[in-house]
């Protein structure tokens, strides 16, 4: 409990604490089952046209204009349902862009050129299912996803153009357009991508191989406080969501000297909250030492979450009120605090101190 604090009503289902009349909505409406839900995660990576994004999205979740779907509202007699390419089964989302045979042969050309075996899933969402999980690396995933948009968009179109502009599908040349949108859309993303289609046309070895080493962060140095300032840089180590934990920290001056250190146990924590810990921790060791009393200090973490809870009371969740209310108190030790996030690159001794005490059993603090 919070003894120095006012009482207060807290509306529990809102992370602030405050009540909204959309949280009261949320509670009142009947949860959805989780059992058969889809999982879009992944999928709105704005690595395509939106348009194609959101042809892919209902496409998944079956609401594109097929010839079954025009046949359920009335549009089209029952005796028109039957795939304008193949002209046997009924044109459903799963049958045009996946069981046709016709394009069942770009997909395995697809998977094949991209030197990997498949066998035909059951539907369209099974696909996404599946694809999103088979390719490894950061530029490679991208790619790899970009290609089935790649695929399901222009499967459409060649359906699109044979229906309303009569024009005969041309599968000798749809392999060259998928390659090609793909390779436009790494090029949208990664101007430095240096393959062309045709490059990729005849192998995806150089796909497979390049990454876009440009795209990395610049390695971040840590850089000592101005003179008359100090400077905690602290982190917070889960081994879990939540697990065992650890926070560390380590104080030095402009001249990056180091004045003191720290690295507890904190027992299982979510990995945000090891990170609000430790800078909590720091301010409350530097008020404990009176030769730091009456100082600016700066505090670094390379955590997003806890960063901006301290600099914005509204982001604030009410279950670590008690937290941030001692950290107020504590402030009248000195004349300023400033919190600021760096990158973990920047961090590495607080990080190092905060792994070590996951494996403590005990505190270590050291003033030097």
């Amino acid at each position: 409990m919070d003894k120095d604090g006012e009482d207060r009503l807290i509306w529990k289902d809102n992370n602030s604490g405050r009540f909204s009349v959309k949280s009261l909505c949320g509670l009142l409406s009947p949860k959805p089952s989780t059992n058969n839900a889809f999982s879009f995660a992944g999928f709105w990576k704005g690595i395509v046209p939106p348009k194609v994004e959101i042809f892919c999205w209902m496409a998944i979740i079956n609401r594109l204009n097929t010839r079954c779907m025009l046949v359920r509202r009335g549009i089209l007699s029952s005796s028109e349902s039957n795939c304008p390419i193949c002209l046997v089964e009924a044109e459903s989302v799963d049958h045009i862009l996946l069981h046709c045979h016709k394009h069942w042969l770009i997909w395995s050309k697809i998977i094949k050129w991209w030197g990997l075996v498949w066998c035909c899933p059951k539907s369209f969402s099974d696909m996404w299912s599946q694809w999103s999980s088979m390719v490894h690396g950061n530029f490679q995933r991208k790619a790899w996803l970009m290609l089935f948009f790649s695929v399901a968009w222009s499967l459409w179109l060649l359906r699109n153009d044979l229906i309303f502009q009569q024009k005969t599908p041309d599968y000798d040349s749809i392999f060259f357009l998928i390659i090609t949108r793909l390779c436009l859309w790494l090029k949208a993303i990664h101007s430095d991508f240096p393959y062309s289609p045709s490059d990729l046309i005849r192998s995806a070895d150089g796909l497979l191989r390049w990454s876009n080493a440009h795209s990395f962060r610049i390695k971040n140095i840590w850089s000592p406080p101005m003179i008359n300032r100090l400077k905690w840089n602290v982190d917070g180590s889960s081994l879990g969501k939540p697990g065992p934990s650890g926070i560390g920290g380590v104080l030095r001056n402009h001249h990056g000297h180091v004045l003191g250190m720290f690295s507890i146990p904190v027992g299982i924590l979510d990995s945000n909250i090891a990170e609000l810990r430790a800078i909590v921790k720091a301010i409350d060791l530097s008020a404990s030492n009176c030769h730091l009393h009456h100082q600016h200090l700066i505090i670094e973490s390379d955590s997003v979450n806890a960063i901006r809870w301290m600099n914005n009371p509204l982001s604030r969740h009410w279950k670590h009120h008690n937290l941030f209310s001692y950290v107020n108190r504590l402030k009248a030790y000195f004349v300023s605090i400033t919190f600021s996030h760096i990158f973990r690159e920047s961090n590495c001794m607080a990080d190092g101190l905060a792994k070590q005490g996951v494996r403590r059993s005990s505190e270590f603090v050291a003033w030097l």
